[in-house]
């Protein structure tokens, strides 16, 4: 079997929206630079996008001029990781999303390499997965939000990871990336890769047909299914 590159998101896809992580960018940008961001406008602001953007984006918005949003950003970043540190192992709202650990198990014994490609901060999704036990199937390939404001580029920079690690120059129809949101979609279509959809996050899955993923699915729950997709050759 030829080898193929699954590249999961993760909110809404491998774990579910979780309230600490809404929290820490309220707590990020008063610590950071002094200004209170809405819980509410941060949470609709960012499904699918990187934190780097969403942050600059933010920023921006209060009227900080591009040279200052390029030395605050990062500091924004890291009050956030700090908050979310200390808070995450008191928030029970994070957990899988359903069935995606069956179908961990099952990609893991049939010999798929398995990456993240992700708009959270690396140390962030490296927390999330390990709280709910999926941190094993993930080594160090990914591509993580606070490198970027592309999420293109990070699908750009996980391939890559992947290349230079195993030694394989991976064809492009053999790489997947699995997201829950329009932008995971797209991300996938600009680089040429496959994608499939899931409605597990914010997003119904009529809405995401409007995106014309390569295969949609309501949920993982029909693990057959997927694996059936990522095994086609066309």
């Amino acid at each position: 079997m030829k080898q193929k590159l699954i590249l999961f998101d993760v909110d809404g896809t491998l774990v579910t929206r979780d309230r600490v992580y809404d929290v820490s960018f309220s707590v990020g940008f008063k610590k950071a630079v002094d200004i209170d961001v809405n819980v509410v406008d941060t949470h609709e602001a960012k499904p699918g996008k990187t934190v780097r953007r969403i942050v600059s984006e933010l920023l921006e918005t209060k009227g900080f001029t591009k040279e200052e949003i390029r030395f605050k950003v990062n500091d924004v970043l890291d009050a956030m990781l700090k908050c979310y540190e200390e808070e995450i192992e008191f928030d029970p709202s994070l957990t899988s999303t359903p069935h995606v650990m069956e179908l961990l198990v099952e990609l893991e014994r049939r010999g798929y390499v398995l990456g993240l490609v992700t708009g959270n901060a690396k140390n962030i999704a490296k927390l999330k997965l390990k709280k709910v036990g999926l941190s094993n199937f993930f080594s160090a390939i990914g591509g993580f939000g606070d490198s970027s404001m592309s999420r293109r580029e990070l699908a750009l920079e996980a391939i890559r990871k992947a290349s230079e690690e195993l030694g394989i120059k991976f064809d492009k129809k053999d790489v997947f990336v699995i997201g829950d949101t329009p932008l995971d979609i797209a991300c996938g279509k600009e680089i040429g890769v496959k994608t499939i959809a899931v409605a597990t996050g914010p997003f119904k899955a009529d809405e995401l047909k409007r995106h014309n993923p390569d295969y949609l699915f309501n949920d993982f729950s029909d693990v057959k299914s997927v694996l059936k997709a990522l095994e086609r050759d066309d």
